[in-house]
């Protein structure tokens, strides 16, 4: 009992596609034949402007654009899909074996699945094929270009089914993710996540609350440290991307918006310059060895999170609100 589906396209990180989930949907749909690329997805579904906090815990799973159906949607209709969420509700052999049968069923018609839960860390994956009960895969963590063995069994699956019209013109689904970027810009809190704009506030209110990382055992502050790094680095990722989106969307639209898309574009240039040369107050604990800290923007000559490079986080944080806020003011002009 054995499929697999050659050819799907190798995830990793360091290659801007740090958002796992539209990272594998870009690398399922480009294998399916579709025309598109991680840039244009991430902002044709409004990820590429999207900041979220969990509060009043730090939550790693801040960033994960998957965290409801918002953005996946926006990026289906563009691309002329639907998509689905499939969860394991329940833990055991039952439950496994009924979802089993869905990805046979899947990468027997030919159509990979997304999947969260395929390593030990929580990142999206490709479930590419099966043998055996074994799940073959594209993972994040993939050592070579060969295929990895699922270590888990999916807790989340997504899967796509094409639609049988049309998907909108470009035009239209640009302007429409526009319009949703700013909406969302705007709206305060989701479920436990401060949102957009919002989610700047509290994130520099906690970087400034030292009595609170006063408090902290050794074991909480790395928790803390790894979860401010990796939010700063998806929020390079996702203005990388907005950046990259806009200059395309530029060459689509016309008149009036056009020249709104460029202004926006130029803005948010200044947006992912500004996260870029302030990435040495946002590390990460993996980055640090023989008491320096990598970073993209520079070496630092230390291995801790200090409180230092928490009040000059938080005061680059306020700038880069600041010149966000500006950029989402041009967005709003797109009617």
């Amino acid at each position: 009992m054995k499929k697999v589906l050659e050819g799907i396209s190798r995830l990793g990180w360091g290659r801007n596609i740090e958002c796992t989930f539209f990272g594998a949907l870009d690398a399922m749909l480009r294998f399916l034949g579709e025309p598109v690329d991680y840039a244009y997805l991430m902002g044709v579904s409004a990820a590429a402007f999207r900041l979220r906090f969990h509060q009043p815990e730090w939550c790693a799973s801040s960033p994960d654009a998957a965290l409801d159906g918002t953005y996946p949607e926006a990026a289906m209709k563009a691309t002329g899909y639907d998509g689905e969420f499939i969860v394991r509700m329940v833990p055991g052999e039952k439950a496994m074996e009924k979802m089993f049968q869905l990805i046979k069923e899947e990468i027997d018609s030919g159509k990979p699945m997304l999947a969260i839960g395929l390593t030990k860390f929580p990142d999206w994956g490709i479930i590419a094929g099966y043998e055996g009960k074994k799940i073959l895969c594209r993972t994040y963590y993939d050592e070579s270009e060969e295929y990895s063995v699922a270590e888990g069994f999916p807790w989340i699956m997504f899967r796509v089914r094409k639609r049988d019209e049309e998907p909108p013109p470009a035009r239209e689904s640009i302007i429409n993710s526009i319009k949703l970027a700013v909406e969302l810009a705007q709206t305060p809190f989701i479920d436990r996540y401060a949102n957009g704009l919002t989610a700047y506030d509290v994130w520099i209110k906690d970087l400034e609350n030292e009595e609170m990382f006063s408090k902290m055992n050794q074991k909480e502050l790395f928790i803390h440290w790894h979860i401010n790094g990796w939010i700063y680095d998806s929020l390079y990722d996702a203005r990388n991307a907005a950046v990259e989106y806009l200059k395309k969307a530029e060459k689509i639209l016309d008149g009036k918006k056009r020249e709104i898309i460029k202004e926006a574009a130029e803005k948010f240039e200044r947006v992912r310059k500004a996260i870029f040369e302030n990435w040495i107050y946002f590390t990460m604990p993996h980055w640090v060895s023989q008491g320096r800290t990598w970073t993209p923007k520079a070496t630092i000559e230390t291995d801790k999170w200090t409180p230092e490079m928490r009040r000059k986080g938080a005061e680059a944080l306020k700038n880069i609100k600041k010149l966000e806020q500006e950029a989402f003011n041009i967005l709003k002009k797109i009617k």
